[in-house]
């Protein structure tokens, strides 16, 4: 199976952490919703369905969520019916484990939790979810980690149309970033995170990297 993830290791860092100090910081100042940048998650969102229909032949999704009253119930998706079960907690521990019982039953856990968006409504956000995974998670064989959700983004943006870039930035290394800092799932922005070279992974304007390692430009103004 072709291995997806394909960065640019002349531009990798050494570490990550400061780079997802900056991703989170960017994020969590930048405004909520852009009206001007709208139409990139609608051209994202178009691109997810594409990806979900070519899939659904090669892996049986079951959406869970930890709410009980909905057990049992099913969603439609492109003409299909899907499952929903009850799960206590998150379907997988780790992407290891994701991936092995993908390997041995062709099945993949999506939970439907936490599934409110700006503009997507439940079944774009879960489609989104579903495609990520299995393209990122699955095929590329990237964990869960800080780094791994950065070659998350890598992956999946080799596929995916040039004019949403900045919003699966947004929306997969942001949150995560996120995430990481301050501990907790941050509100979900339709907003572009200006300053941060999508091509080359870890470049940021005013840093240089130096022995793979950011370090501030010398005439970046603080």
């Amino acid at each position: 199976m072709k291995h997806l993830m394909t960065f640019n290791e002349k531009m990798a860092l050494k570490n990550y952490d400061s780079y997802i100090k900056l991703v989170a910081k960017a994020y969590a100042e930048a405004p909520d919703f852009e009206e001007s940048e709208k139409y990139r998650w609608d051209i994202l969102n178009k691109s997810n369905y594409t990806f979900f229909k070519r899939l659904i032949s090669k892996v049986e999704v079951i959406f869970i969520t930890t709410d009980k009253s909905k057990d049992g119930d099913r969603i439609d998706i492109l003409d299909k019916s899907y499952p929903v079960e009850f799960m206590a907690g998150d379907p997988y521990e780790t992407q290891k484990e994701m991936r092995n019982e993908y390997m041995r039953d062709r099945r993949l856990y999506i939970s439907m939790d936490y599934s409110e968006h700006p503009v997507f409504s439940v079944i774009d956000n879960i489609v989104f979810r579903t495609v990520h995974d299995y393209i990122v998670h699955i095929l590329s064989d990237v964990d869960f980690s800080g780094k791994g959700e950065i070659a998350a983004f890598n992956a999946h943006a080799k596929l995916a149309p040039k004019e949403s870039l900045p919003a699966i930035f947004t929306e997969v290394v942001g949150q995560a970033a996120a995430f990481l800092v301050y501990g907790e799932f941050p509100k979900q922005k339709i907003t572009v995170l200006n300053g941060f070279d999508y091509k080359n992974l870890g470049g940021v304007d005013g840093y240089d990297i130096v022995n793979k390692e950011l370090v501030v430009h010398e005439n970046k103004h603080i």
